[in-house]
């Protein structure tokens, strides 16, 4: 009998800081700019003490703006999720944009050359 893993405490807190932060970029962001950016991944740093937010949105022209407005408001974020999440050490955030979406429309591009051919 197979029995399924519980997830860790350290799993948990990840998928407990992408929803609540997901939701408060939804409800709190008045910004046009960051409409329709997404999270697409959280990896927490090598050292533990601070948490890269992936993002991305499609069909986005200048990135490194979106990711900079993003960080300019993550004290905001950190003090919301300090308060719904309360523990002891918090991992500071960090926001960078997700290049690996762009880099498979390349492929993908690459390849229906390929086909054609």
């Amino acid at each position: 009998m197979i029995m399924a893993s519980r997830p860790s405490g350290k799993d948990r807190l990840q998928k407990d800081i992408h929803r609540l932060l997901t939701t408060l970029m939804q409800r709190e962001i008045d910004d046009p700019k960051l409409f329709g950016v997404s999270i697409t991944r959280l990896e927490p740093s090598k050292a533990k003490q601070g948490m890269t937010v992936f993002v991305h949105r499609m069909d986005e022209q200048d990135p490194a703006a979106v990711v900079e407005r993003l960080n300019k408001i993550c004290p905001h974020f950190e003090h919301e999720l300090r308060r719904a999440l309360p523990k002891k050490r918090f991992p500071s955030l960090r926001f960078r944009w997700d290049d690996v979406f762009d880099k498979s429309g390349a492929v993908n591009d690459l390849l229906s050359k390929m086909r054609s051919v």
